[in-house]
């Protein structure tokens, strides 16, 4: 999937200098492949960390984490995202301080991406996704909270279980995700020391992962390189820009799909 990303810019760059008129009517292709790309990549990633996961190799790569940081440049680009799905996006941190915290920097990006995203494909357009990092107590709560339909109870029995299916609430309660996500948002936060709580009512779905401020030492023990490359300034600036925007497809897939739902 990297040599087809890599493939692709070097055939745009050419045709630009050669060809700049062709380029503009084929930059749909070639913003077509960087995105189908980038999905392949996400869920190259999620397979991965599940088939560690079932083996008990799933480690963490432990590093000293602004999580306000990088939560914030995250949730901007998210935010700009849902719009498009017509989902709002608000964002509060009441951290009036930097705290650092040992955590695996893929693992942070991936449960937040993994909340906000059954989230937002859980809500109608109009209604707004919560997401909030705030102190309580002797921890920090990273709290995702939608205003969708809820959990249906056949669902709420099999949490934190593999290929239990995210409720589609325009699927008559039919599964509409992979049914990873929250199996992998527990899976990382049991390894981090971190816990996962959700409660679930027909008036929405709030999540909550408890970030203790204090942990006990744990050995830094180095994870395999992460599927995505940095192709910019900075390893994670990019590969974390390179996993939102993958999310993003994904969000505009599900509303390119519904709209042709709704069209027949």
């Amino acid at each position: 999937m990297s040599a087809i990303r890599a493939s692709s810019g070097l055939l745009r760059q050419s045709m630009g200098k050669e060809s700049p008129q062709a380029c503009g009517q084929l930059s749909w292709v070639f913003e077509n492949i960087d995105q189908s790309t980038l999905r392949l990549s996400r869920v190259a990633e999620n397979l991965q960390d599940l088939l560690q996961a079932e083996r008990g190799t799933l480690v963490p790569r432990l590093e000293s984490l602004d999580l306000k940081g990088q939560y914030s440049e995250a949730m901007e680009l998210l935010t700009n995202g849902a719009k498009l799905y017509g989902v709002s996006l608000e964002w509060e941190c009441d951290l009036e301080q930097t705290v650092f915290l040992p955590a695996d920097s893929d693992w942070a990006d991936k449960i937040l991406l993994h909340l906000v995203t059954n989230a937002v494909l859980c809500s109608e357009r109009g209604q707004t996704v919560k997401v909030a990092l705030q102190p309580q107590g002797q921890a920090l709560a990273l709290t995702v909270e939608d205003q969708g339909p809820g959990l249906p109870d056949w669902v709420q029995e099999h949490l934190f279980e593999a290929f239990v299916g995210q409720y589609d609430p325009m699927g008559e309660g039919a599964a509409a995700g992979s049914g990873l996500g929250l199996y992998l948002v527990h899976m990382y936060a049991e390894a981090m020391g971190w816990k996962l709580e959700l409660n679930s009512t027909q008036q929405g779905t709030k999540a909550c992962v408890l970030i203790p401020l204090v942990q006990a030492e744990t050995p830094v023990v180095p994870a395999a390189d992460p599927v995505l490359r940095s192709e910019a300034r900075g390893w994670q600036g990019s590969v974390q820009r390179s996993r939102v925007l993958a999310e993003l497809g994904v969000w505009q897939a599900r509303k390119i799909a519904g709209e042709e739902q709704e069209s027949i």
